[in-house]
Parts: structure tokens; sequence; C-alpha cells
């Protein structure tokens, strides 16, 4: 029986393109299969992780020895260093890992950077820094209210309030939302509101 249901010669012509076909669709399945679990382990299986996106990153506030070659801003008396979307300020001997202040610009934003609207007006996100287009640049604003992102960076607090689970990072703080069937995490208090 096991050597006939994948035996489609006594089809001919056609019994090569049912095998093929059984072939595509089991490697459709497979694919799909995969697909799901590389989504679950990304998000930090069912949600659980905050920072899943980031989880390659250090952590706000960790320092670090030496840093790649980095792009170099100059901005309210200090020198930040920028590489992959997030900001570098020397320390000690080495660099730790800090939200740029509101104000610094730079001229294109990090590769998988989140774009929204909010009262009209677009915004753009990433590793926790957010930013509006102004003047040709890019330049870190506070977040407004209502902002809904995917994830947060490394180096959250965990805060629990009357039985609901809340995130702060950076003065930010995050309330987990069901989007679309995941979770997302929506900014409830600025640090500058």
């Amino acid at each position: 029986m096991k050597s006939n249901l994948l035996n489609f010669s006594h089809f001919g012509d056609s019994g090569r393109l049912q095998r093929f076909s059984v072939v595509i669709v089991l490697c459709f399945a497979m694919l799909i299969c995969s697909v799901s679990q590389a989504d679950a382990q990304r998000h930090g299986g069912n949600h659980r992780n905050p920072a899943w996106h980031y989880s390659r990153m250090p952590a706000r506030g960790a320092v670090i020895r030496r840093l790649p070659h980095a792009n170099r801003i100059h901005y309210g008396g200090y020198d930040y260093h920028f590489r992959n979307g997030f900001y570098y300020r020397p320390y000690n001997r080495g660099f730790v890992l800090a939200p740029p202040p509101f104000g610094l610009r730079i001229g294109i934003l990090p590769r998988g950077f989140l774009s929204f609207n909010i009262g009209g007006f677009p915004y753009y996100y990433y590793g926790g820094t957010y930013y509006i287009h102004r003047g040709g640049e890019y330049e870190v604003v506070a977040p407004p209210l209502g902002a809904i992102v995917e994830s947060i960076p490394l180096g959250y607090e965990k805060v629990e309030i009357r039985g609901q689970t809340y995130y702060i990072v950076d003065g930010i703080q995050y309330k987990p939302i069901l989007r679309n069937g995941e979770i997302w995490y929506e900014v409830i208090k600025s640090p500058n509101q």
C-alpha cells in the first residue's frame, strides 16, 4: 500500500505531474510550518518578550568597550555615535547605549523603521526612538500619546499595577494591547507630558 501511495507511474505523464504536485504541496506545507515556528520564536513565543525585535542588540545602559564604525553626531555639547539605529555615548573607557536627546537629527532612518500617523501627522520609530521629518532630516522627538509599536528595546522596566502589566523604557510608559491577534505596545505616558 505504501509503495503505491506515491507511485503514479501507471498514469504515464499525468503520473509525473501528480507526483510533482504532491512534492510541491509537501514542500509548501513544510515551508508554512517553518515560517510559523520562526515567527513564534521571533516574537519570543506568544509575545512574552516585548523586546523581540531588538533582542540581538545591547540593552539601554549597556556599556561596550569598543564600538565598530559608527556615525558621530555632536549635539548639545555631547558626542553621540549612531550605529544600526542605536545611539552610544562615550562612557569611562567605552560607550554606553543611551537614548538620543530630543532635537538631535539624522539624515536617514535605520533599516526596518516603523511609520505611523497620529492626528494626521507622520511619525517614524526604531529601537525606542521616535522621529519626525523636518527640514530634509529626521528629528528625534518625544513619542506621541497613543503611538503603537510592535517591540520596545531591551533595558525596559516591567511594572505591575492592579494586575495590569506596563513597561517603562527611557521614561516612556507602554501598555501591552492586542492588535490583529498580536501583542503590541501603546505609549500611555511620554517624558514631556
